[in-house]
């Protein structure tokens, strides 16, 4: 009998947040489900926490993933039956009426593929920092092009029928895509299937030292994925001023980040590609941020080097 919802937990090592993250899918409100936890050949005590739950629905899989946790997901998708399919990490956590209220959305809303919601950002020791999502990010509908500044689906918090893997495929598995890959995969969906939104928080996303950051390189990974959208002709037909666009104005970002490593060879040509751009473009404000980012990089005045890191975002905002 096919279930209701197949749950994909990739795991590597992280007994000791495996054991919550499981229960908290164990826990949920709709019982038909599947629990497929794909193994990266975890040499902790994964396998005994697995066990102790004495729980048939869930399924373990032994999978080298050669550090591409796509890899691992992609295995459990090829795997997974469930009508509805369901991702959690295996330091992260779902609230317990999580997949209820998201079956009962995509139910009543046949014209989403997917749905997703705001979740609650926690630490190491379980304390709450905030949400994940600020009120007005969160965009639903057709959100290919909100998805272009950026990715604001975070990938515990997504349901989505069966019909998106059999049109859309799996996740890229292509090791520079790591920390991106569900970025990469949402903008593929999104240009074929809407998204939904449930602004109540269902999951809580933990932060701690070993979690996979892209904040310091967050531009160039974007870049890199609007650029893949480029060579899909049929997005690129549609969007590509808008995809060009977004990519000339991440040069300021990823001037930066080359700046921060030490290679002023690469963050003065992305400087200079920033303010190449906005002089077209006819924006003089930018053309000044970007002239006074590539003389504090060309002139190396390292004491404007943490100014410049702390307030990026900031400047990102009004450029």
């Amino acid at each position: 009998m096919q279930p209701t919802v197949s749950v994909i937990i990739p795991t590597y090592n992280r007994a000791n947040y495996l054991k919550k993250s499981l229960q908290s899918a164990i826990s949920q409100t709709v019982r038909d489900i599947e629990i497929i936890i794909i193994n990266n050949y975890s040499t902790d005590n994964t396998l005994e926490v697995i066990s102790s739950f004495n729980d048939q629905r869930i399924k373990i899989i032994n999978f080298k993933n050669g550090g591409v946790i796509a890899k691992s997901r992609n295995q459990g998708m090829i795997q997974s039956t469930g009508r509805y399919i369901a991702f959690l990490d295996d330091d992260d956590l779902w609230c317990p009426d999580k997949l209820e209220l998201q079956i009962d959305y995509l139910e009543s809303h046949p014209e989403f593929g997917a749905v997703y919601s705001n979740a609650i950002i926690i630490d190491e020791k379980d304390n709450r920092k905030g949400f994940l999502i600020n009120r007005g990010q969160a965009k639903e509908g057709q959100v290919f092009q909100y998805l272009l500044g950026g990715n604001f689906i975070t990938i515990l918090t997504v349901l989505m029928r069966r019909e998106l893997l059999e049109s859309v495929g799996l996740f890229n598995e292509e090791p520079s895509l790591i920390a991106v890959e569900d970025y990469e995969y949402w903008m593929r969906t999104s240009f074929k299937f809407g998204f939904g939104y449930i602004g109540k928080p269902l999951a809580l996303y933990r932060i701690h030292s070993t979690s996979v950051s892209k904040r310091n390189s967050v531009a160039l990974l974007r870049q890199k994925v609007l650029r893949m959208m480029l060579d899909n002709s049929s997005v690129a037909e549609k969007y590509r001023d808008k995809i060009v666009s977004n990519i000339e104005r991440l040069n300021f970002s990823a001037s930066v980040y080359h700046w921060s490593v030490s290679d002023r060879v690469n963050a003065k040509r992305c400087a200079r590609k920033y303010i190449s751009f906005n002089l077209k473009e006819i924006h003089f404000l930018n053309v000044l941020f970007g002239v006074l980012l590539y003389i504090i990089i060309n002139f190396n005045f390292d004491t404007f080097r943490s100014f410049v890191n702390v307030y990026e975002n900031k400047i990102a905002k009004i450029i």
